[in-house]
């Protein structure tokens, strides 16, 4: 779970109710019809369409005398409003399997968009906190005001969300879906919000990538250096941690893709992938290593050397164990598993240890004479090496940029342009 703090919540202070009724009038092309969908006076959307044009600061209709129709500034917040209602519907087809009331969960107001955004980020705080006073505190809000939240949903649902045990409160199972979903909710109105500026010819917002050990060192600091020579107006954030960390953090929308080695076997349905390049693994050491002169040297040599290996049961330690048993190499009796570039480094520049890296993980430390790479052809070690999005998302702008940009620097490292 990727701990937060209020601004890094981001959820942005628009009427929910506010955006399903501007996103009705975009689609229906009229404020009555809309009106009579929702249930609410032809004042009531009249009056929801004003204030969000005074808060994005944009006219979201053209108003004539037979009717309104969206401008593109409407066209784009209701698009954006359409995904962020599918999340909370997607939470509501999972309730169902949950609740023990018949009732319709369209009807219900967490699922159809008719609730206080107030109440989910109390929700998503205290999930994140795990503590009354801590979700309080990064709210601004007194304990009391986020125990009434979290009891009108619960509520809403007949069903705990969260429980308590000695170790503190903790989110049940669906608790855990229904902020997934809201998360993706939030990102898609923020998204919104990115897209409007945008056509203002204004890009901004924020690029938060997830990055894998291959694309720490040099793929993606040059992206992020060679994009904000062009947009400096951008905000973005990288973040490190195991590979099931990260991809919790996409799935809630917390992050906008995964930048390193693709994971086939784990492709899911609602995840998709973009392969930038192929990259072959190699035997690392550091550059006055006995054996870092010598022009050749067979795969068996393995079994002698002291190795330091990415940890059981990762795709890059897979490649290397059937390297090994292609080879009749025997596994190492012992050594030393890590998944940290830098202790890596540490471990090899003092000692007589080798390292299974990738040749672009020490980039820099080639460049300078520190590290290099001994002759054994690591043959069939080849990973793909790509971007990680959720396939139902259409990047914001700013991360649209992003993603061009981390496509040239790929294309340049894998022609050898350095």
């Amino acid at each position: 779970m990727i701990i937060m703090n209020v601004d890094q919540l981001k959820i942005p202070e628009l009427s929910l109710r506010y955006l399903k009724a501007a996103k009705c009038v975009a689609e229906l092309r009229s404020v009555t019809r809309a009106g009579e969908q929702l249930n609410r006076s032809q004042t009531a959307i009249s009056k929801a369409i004003i204030e969000l044009e005074s808060q994005l600061d944009v006219p979201l209709f053209d108003r004539t005398t037979s009717g309104v129709s969206p401008t593109v500034y409407g066209e784009a917040l209701g698009q954006r409003v359409a995904m962020a209602m599918a999340e909370f519907e997607a939470a509501g087809r999972v309730y169902d399997q949950f609740k023990k009331s018949r009732r319709d969960f369209h009807k219900n107001p967490l699922f159809s968009m008719e609730i206080s955004y107030k109440r989910l980020a109390a929700l998503i705080a205290l999930y994140e906190t795990c503590d009354y006073s801590g979700a309080a505190h990064m709210l601004g809000i007194t304990s009391a005001a986020v125990y009434n939240s979290i009891r009108e949903l619960e509520n809403l649902l007949d069903l705990a969300l969260f429980g308590k045990d000695p170790s503190g409160v903790n989110p049940t199972p669906y608790c855990k879906i229904l902020v997934r979903h809201t998360k993706l909710a939030f990102s898609q109105i923020r998204h919104a919000m990115d897209d409007i500026a945008s056509l203002n010819g204004v890009t901004c917002g924020k690029v938060t990538v997830g990055t894998m050990p291959y694309s720490r060192t040099i793929l993606t600091p040059r992206a992020i250096n060679q994009l904000l020579e062009d947009q400096p107006q951008l905000d973005i954030s990288t973040i490190e941690g195991p590979y099931n960390s990260l991809l919790s953090g996409l799935r809630s929308g917390e992050i906008d893709m995964l930048i390193g080695a693709i994971r086939p076997k784990e492709a899911a349905p609602h995840l998709k992938t973009e392969r930038l390049f192929d990259d072959k693994l190699a035997i690392l050491a550091r550059s006055d290593h006995p054996l870092a002169k010598k022009k050749i040297l067979a795969p068996k040599i393995l079994e002698e050397l002291q190795s330091v290996l990415p940890p059981t049961g990762t795709p890059t330690r897979l490649l290397y164990d059937q390297f090994c048993t292609q080879h009749g190499i025997s596994a190492p009796a012992h050594c030393i598993e890590t998944s940290s570039a830098s202790m890596v480094r540490g471990l090899l520049l003092e000692s007589d240890r080798v390292a299974l890296l990738s040749e672009h993980q020490i980039y820099y430390d080639k460049k300078l004479g520190a590290l290099t790479a001994l002759a054994i052809d690591m043959q069939s070690t080849y990973r793909p090496i790509g971007i990680t999005m959720l396939s139902h998302i259409r990047p914001s702008p700013a991360a649209g940029l992003f993603l061009d940009k981390i496509r040239s620097v790929a294309e340049d490292l894998s022609l050898g342009i350095s």
